[in-house]
């Protein structure tokens, strides 16, 4: 009986990481610390073998708060409301969790189907998830560790449905500690979990497949990932890692971008004066062009220094130096749009 419950949770886990078949443009990669931002559903299943009830729950974090902590509170609650047929409370009971995402616009679902794709379950694979009620009080209850194995285990890779996508690199980084994995290159340093056969296996079917150390941005020695995802014809986006709130930012790209890639627009943050330097703080950076006018009819690019700052939201310092005592500025693409 003991191996049965510990056989249905790994048939569960073989889908994980399942993917779409309709190429979807994007402007950030949900990846990282946040990816359970993008968990939209949890299935729970409980119950005595032969008995078992499920139920969908509908979860958004912001709403209601952490993964795992919602999860336990709903099997309280399906545990709590239960009744048991007669002699069953006394038999070998067991329970699972799935936890599902909406697609992430295509990103995520399963190849060639619309509904929701299962990316992550609890408890983690190994985990022996049955248990018998215990009785107190002259009330049978679950055991209290049951609730402590409410934890969440993703694939052991996630993949990202981008077929437009030929090669992939993976920097990461301490310091000046640069760890590099490159299916173009054919690199695959030490201290970089990317595999380099099965990541080009995904790659010729349009998956482009992250460890979960990086797709869940886990503690481990690097500090920050860049995620650099390259087309057929040279066209590229780079993504970042930092485990902040800033993860799956896109903090580079080639002008023109990837067909599937939507850059973000790029704003003016803050302006600081000093003297007659001015600087220009940018976010969603990419690539633009300062322009200056002092009367907003004759605009002419700004000879500028910058700062790149990849950490924060492709964000950019300009600085200008100019004497005039006034004056206004806008952004241009490179492309030409402003």
């Amino acid at each position: 009986m003991k191996k049965l419950f510990l056989v249905v949770f790994v048939l569960i886990l073989f889908v994980l990481g399942a993917l779409g078949a309709v190429e979807q443009k994007f402007s950030s990669l949900p990846i990282g610390a946040n990816l359970d931002g993008y968990i939209s559903a949890i299935r729970i299943w409980y119950g005595p073998l032969g008995s078992t009830i499920n139920n969908s729950f509908p979860y958004n974090r912001q709403q209601d708060g952490s993964l795992e902590d919602f999860a336990i509170a709903k099997l309280r609650e399906m545990a709590g409301r239960f009744v048991p047929k007669a002699g069953q409370e006394t038999a070998l009971y067991g329970w699972g969790i799935s936890a599902f995402t909406d697609g992430i616009g295509g990103l995520l679902p399963y190849y060639g189907e619309s509904k929701p794709a299962e990316i992550a379950g609890a408890p983690p694979a190994g985990e022996y998830n049955g248990f018998y009620q215990i009785l107190r009080n002259g009330k049978w209850e679950v055991p209290e560790e049951v609730f402590g194995k409410v934890k969440f285990q993703f694939g052991v890779s996630v993949g990202f449905y981008i077929p437009d996508t030929r090669h992939l690199e993976v920097n990461l980084y301490n310091g000046t500690r640069v760890v590099r994995f490159s299916t173009l290159e054919r690199i695959s340093e030490e201290g970089n979990s990317c595999d380099l056969p099965a990541t080009i296996g995904g790659l010729n079917v349009g998956i482009v497949s992250i460890p979960e150390e990086i797709t869940l941005a886990k503690p481990s020695w690097w500090e920050r990932a860049e995620i650099t995802l390259l087309t057929e014809d040279g066209k590229s986006v780079t993504f970042l890692v930092n485990r902040t709130a800033q993860d799956g930012t896109a903090i580079r790209w080639s002008s023109p971008p990837p067909s599937f890639f939507v850059p973000p627009t790029p704003t003016i943050a803050s302006l600081k004066r000093v003297g007659d330097l001015t600087e220009v703080a940018v976010e969603n950076a990419g690539n633009v062009v300062l322009e200056f006018s002092q009367d907003l009819t004759s605009w002419q690019t700004a000879d500028t220094t910058h700062i790149a700052l990849t950490s924060d939201r492709g964000g950019r310092v300009f600085r200008h130096k100019t004497v005039a005592a006034s004056g206004y500025y806008r952004l241009r693409l490179k492309d030409g749009a402003q």
